[in-house]
């Protein structure tokens, strides 16, 4: 039977770890939804510049690499990881729109 990572990297962690962890993926934490689809979306821009045709190219690299992650992983990911992935796609749907309305 294979295993995914998921499966591999299950371990023990005080209670001092945990805390900051779930403090960390929190809605307003460094890795929660908001700040890393940000963070995502930023990087995309400094890539692509104000170029939406690139801006497209970097929105297509981040589904790929969403899949590409899913498959390593053996499974699902965490539904933080989806969640994620919607936020960084509207900020980039949010983008098309300021261009139309240009």
């Amino acid at each position: 039977m294979s295993r995914g990572l998921g499966d591999v990297y299950k371990r023990q962690v005080d209670a001092e770890t945990k805390a900051q962890a779930q403090a960390d993926i929190a809605e307003d934490g460094y890795y929660g939804v908001k700040q890393t689809s940000e963070r995502m979306f930023d990087f995309a821009c400094a890539l692509a510049g104000d170029d939406e045709e690139s801006m497209k190219k970097m929105q297509a690299a981040i589904e790929k690499g969403y899949k590409q992650a899913t498959k390593a992983w053996g499974k699902e990911l965490p539904s933080i990881c989806k969640d994620t992935l919607d936020a960084t796609n509207k900020l980039f749907e949010d983008y098309y729109a300021s261009k139309k309305a240009e």
